[in-house]
C-alpha cells in the first residue's frame, strides 16, 4: 500500500502529501477516510509474531443504481467508491482499489511493522457474503505466515 484517494467518493486523486510511512500513518488515515463509516476503531494488534493495528471500515448507505455489474454509487466519481492505493511492483504507480459492491460492504485491515517494513492485510466481504466463504476467507487469513 502506497497512498489513499483524498475521498472516497467524490475526489479519486491521491492524497498529498501521501501517507506517512507508520503503522500509525496507515491507520490514521484510513480512520479518516470519508466517506467509510469507521466499525472498528485502530487497535494495537500481534498478529503473525509483529506488532501492528487492526480497523475495519465499512461502506455506508449510499444510493446505489444499476443492477449486477452495473451497479454504481450515485453521486460518486465513476459511479465507485475507492480508497487505498498499492502498485502492482516498485516500478508503477498502481491504482486505487475499488471493489465496494454495496452499502455495508466492510473491509478489514491488518497494518503490521515487519521489521520496519509496513505491510498491510486486507480482506474484504459483502452483506451477502455466503458463510462458507467467510470461514474460508477466515481460514486463508489464519495460514498466512509473514518471514522478514
Amino acid at each position: 500500500m502506497t497512498n489513499l484517494v483524498r475521498h472516497g467518493c467524490r475526489d479519486h486523486s491521491w492524497a498529498d502529501p501521501p501517507v506517512g510511512p507508520s503503522v500509525n500513518d496507515l491507520a490514521a488515515a484510513l480512520a479518516d477516510l470519508a466517506p467509510f463509516r469507521v466499525t472498528s476503531p485502530p487497535k494495537d494488534v500481534t498478529m503473525y509474531g509483529y506488532r501492528g493495528k487492526h480497523l475495519e471500515l465499512t461502506v455506508p448507505d449510499l444510493p446505489v443504481k444499476g443492477e449486477g455489474d452495473d451497479r454504481r454509487f450515485a453521486g460518486c466519481a465513476e459511479g465507485t467508491l475507492k480508497s487505498w492505493v498499492a502498485a502492482v511492483d516498485a516500478a508503477e504507480e498502481g491504482g486505487a482499489f475499488y471493489g465496494y459492491s454495496e452499502p455495508g460492504h466492510t473491509e478489514e485491515f491488518w497494518i503490521l511493522d515487519i521489521e520496519g517494513t509496513r505491510l498491510m492485510i486486507e480482506a474484504n466481504w459483502s452483506p451477502d457474503s455466503p458463510r462458507k466463504d467467510m470461514t474460508e476467507m477466515r481460514a486463508i487469513l489464519a495460514s498466512i505466515r509473514v518471514e522478514p
